[in-house]
């Protein structure tokens, strides 16, 4: 074997082997084997209310009882959450955790693929249990992520991933959720690396939404062509992916932050007749009327940011989920990227200190996500007959001085709640101690 040979094998065992280098090695939980009753505990219910002094069993990953005076198991493993606050765990409705694991590195990003419409991808097929990133997401109480593709105009579709398990087969909990369509901005740029005039720019926007409404033209003829019947080389895997938008009531999640978006995006929606769900949302109170009147929800990106425009106050973005609530707006709270998802209860937090009720900032990370993404049969709220997906914690888990988990479960698992950090930590603090 000559040295260039040599070379390149090592470089192929290293680039073979880097994924495994960055995997985390937490166990994903066992199968619930007997009922546990958490008792005196504070329930989030989010449905009932909150429960002083309450009692939550669950047996086979299903919730069974929630209450006070609730008759326990007696072969039920008894845990006493005297002092502590149970909730439903949170969902992260946006998010590319599993598909993203260090940014600044290309091989450990499958976020997207080539081309502009890929509307067969799925984030399901390219989630990876193994992320180093999802321990840490989950030990600030966010149980279950909506995973969507990026890129393009036409991304793929979400996926809405439990946040412990062995394979997608078992993680999947819904294994498509939406369609992700990057709606073109109508925006004109003006920073000096920006080369195309305002004219140029114009043209080319009104031209990315001809590009986007004819591929939809397409795909709906396809659709009725489909029901007709077509052989098999007649086919296309893209347009067959499309189908569900049109057949099934597949919802559409449509990125669009400024007003003129939102509002392309309602005329899109019902030239279409899809069901369309906004995310990013920035100037959504400006469009609060037609939002609420055409009964779209909106996904809030990013309560921890800075204002988009120089006019407006520091707290603009702190307090629009307040806002909205007012206005009458179906909203629910995300963040952006992967590992940023754990900052989620504390964002909550904000917009409660700039005006948004507890129970509308918890609805915002549990039920109403759940409802947006078509579960909220199965979790979102602490109910009989739910997924036993919760967790408990010391303190208020939308304070990020008492946020401090001590169990967690998904579907009645108990949820490892080791991280990296954690084992950092210790290690470090241990140092100390030896001193």
């Amino acid at each position: 074997m000559n040295i260039f040979n040599r070379i390149f094998t090592l470089l192929l065992v290293l680039v073979c082997s880097f994924p495994l280098l960055i995997a985390n090695d937490e166990t994903p939980g066992a199968a619930q084997q007997k009922p546990i009753a958490l008792t005196n505990a504070k329930l989030y219910t989010i449905t009932q209310g909150i429960i002083q002094n309450g009692t939550i069993v669950f047996d086979k990953g299903k919730i069974t009882a929630v209450g006070q005076n609730i008759q326990i198991p007696a072969d039920a493993q008894i845990i006493n959450c005297d002092g502590k606050f149970v909730y439903p765990g949170f969902i992260a409705p946006v998010s590319t955790i599993g598909l993203v694991e260090i940014e600044a590195v290309r091989s450990t990003r499958d976020v997207s693929e080539s081309g502009i419409y890929n509307p067969n991808a799925k984030a399901e097929v390219a989630y990876n249990p193994d992320s180093e990133i999802i321990p840490t997401v989950r030990s600030n109480g966010v149980l279950l992520a909506n995973v969507v593709p990026d890129g393009g105009v036409i991304s793929g579709r979400a996926s809405l991933m439990m946040l412990d398990g062995w394979t997608r087969e078992d993680i999947a909990l819904k294994p498509v959720t939406g369609l992700a369509v990057q709606f073109p901005r109508f925006s004109v740029f003006t920073a000096p690396y920006i080369r195309q005039s305002a004219d140029e720019q114009r043209k080319e926007n009104s031209k990315r939404l001809q590009d986007l409404t004819d591929y939809f033209e397409q795909a709906r003829m396809y659709s009725e062509a489909a029901k007709n019947g077509l052989t098999d080389n007649q086919k296309d895997i893209r347009l067959e992916a499309m189908r569900a938008v049109f057949e099934e009531n597949l919802p559409v999640l449509f990125d669009a932050s400024e007003e003129k978006q939102i509002r392309a995006v309602i005329q899109f929606a019902q030239k279409f007749n899809l069901k369309a769900i906004i995310v990013g949302g920035t100037d959504a109170l400006q469009c609060s009327d037609v939002l609420r009147e055409a009964n779209i929800p909106v996904i809030l990106q990013k309560v921890h940011s800075v204002p988009r425009r120089d006019e407006q106050g520091y707290d603009t973005p702190y307090t629009l989920p307040a806002q909205l609530a007012a206005a009458g707006v179906k909203f629910a709270l995300s963040d952006g990227g992967s590992w940023q998802q754990r900052n989620l209860p504390f964002e909550a937090g904000t917009a409660m200190a700039f005006g948004l009720s507890e129970n509308d900032a918890l609805r915002a990370l549990t039920l109403t996500p759940a409802e947006i993404l078509g579960v909220a049969g199965t979790v979102g709220s602490l109910d009989v007959g739910k997924d036993a997906t919760l967790f408990v914690s010391k303190g208020n888990a939308l304070d990020g001085l008492t946020n401090s988990l001590e169990f967690a479960y998904i579907q009645g698992r108990s949820v490892s709640l080791s991280s990296k950090q954690t084992k950092l930590a210790k290690k470090y603090r241990t140092r100390y101690e030896q001193k």
